[in-house]
């Protein structure tokens, strides 16, 4: 038997603090008109529909209001409710938002065997503002798989009631094995096919954000690329920039820097002040490919230690212990196009 809403209100209580128009009420009710994705069966809410390989999405939208609802694939997970939620807020939520109160999560049976956890924080992107982030992360069966709503008004917590009580999951037809790395002969062809970027929300000032990116040569040279700037210094942008050798051995990949320097750049891009000298620092990683929310390239230091070069953050949602980065979009290429 489904929650009643009377089970789903004490998780709604809990979070009400931490989401920006209080927690959602879900009563259970029948499906309308179920409409299937991957494991997920549920009513549909209304809005404009959109469908990518990894995701189905509802978008409603008014001159001033929004409210954005997207449910995953399910993909390979941890086991652990807890530590599945968190990957999966980092891996969808704060990767391009940032958070701007503090996440409140909790954990409850979800029939069929699932445990379901819920959390709620307000967020902030320069293109929708101020919002309220609503995931839930179904775990179960050797998988997860999320759900998340954005939305910035209380007109919509019906609907948001309608469209999560009516979420049902099914057993996965068969429990997922542990991703193989790529075969050593395909590697290199793999690494030079994208540049591979990641973007993190930063610490300096506590407003602000990261992004790091990789380009692999088939002449088996690379460059890195670390950028950073902050909504209180908003006209200055830092910057890494890193070049060297690279070579492939089995499923790993040697990084060996040949030069580094950080620099100061206006809006513009011109430069302020002179290039600063930056620590060389050769690493090696082990990687892999996976099909996540899109193409994603894995970085897992054999040391098992953070990286001055990555960031001080393990971010991918298997281990805890690597770099995960994705080929950016046609604009966010480096140079971009010229109609963008």
């Amino acid at each position: 038997m489904y929650p009643d809403s009377t089970s789903i209100r004490r998780v709604r209580r809990g979070l009400a603090a931490a989401v920006l128009l209080g927690g959602v009420l879900i009563s259970a009710s029948p499906v309308a008109r179920a409409e299937t994705f991957d494991l997920a069966t549920f009513e549909p809410p209304p809005g404009t529909r959109s469908e990518t390989a990894h995701a189905v999405g509802y978008t409603v939208s008014a001159p001033t209001t929004f409210a954005v609802y997207a449910v995953y694939r399910s993909v390979p997970g941890t086991g652990d409710p807890a530590r599945d939620f968190q990957d999966e807020w980092q891996a969808i939520v704060t990767r391009v938002s940032r958070q701007t109160t503090e996440l409140r999560t909790q954990t409850v049976d979800w029939p069929g065997g699932w445990k379901m956890t819920m959390g709620a924080a307000k967020v902030w992107t320069p293109e929708q503002r101020n919002y309220g982030a609503l995931m839930s992360v179904f775990t179960g069966y050797g998988v997860k798989l999320s759900v998340l709503v954005k939305y910035n008004d209380d007109l919509y917590r019906p609907d948001i009631d309608r469209f999560l009580a009516a979420i049902r999951l099914a057993k996965p037809a068969a429990s997922p094995s542990a991703p193989a790395g790529p075969a050593t002969g395909a590697a290199p062809g793999a690494l030079t096919a994208h540049e591979w970027y990641r973007s993190v929300a930063s610490t300096w000032q506590s407003d602000g954000y990261l992004r790091y990116r990789y380009r692999f040569g088939a002449d088996g040279t690379y460059s890195f690329m670390k950028e950073w700037w902050s909504q209180y210094h908003h006209l200055d942008y830092w910057f890494i920039e890193e070049s060297g050798r690279y070579r492939i051995e089995g499923g790993t990949v040697q990084l060996s820097p040949e030069k580094a320097a950080k620099l100061l750049r206006d809006k513009a891009g011109n430069a302020r002040g002179a290039p600063e000298p930056v620590a060389l620092e050769p690493a090696r990683y082990r990687f892999q490919f996976q099909q996540l929310y899109k193409e994603t390239l894995i970085l897992s230091p054999v040391t098992g230690q953070t990286t001055v070069r990555d960031g001080k953050q393990f971010s991918f949602a298997g281990d805890g212990k690597s770099y995960y980065f994705e080929p950016p979009s046609r604009c966010e290429q480096r140079p971009a196009p010229a109609d963008c």
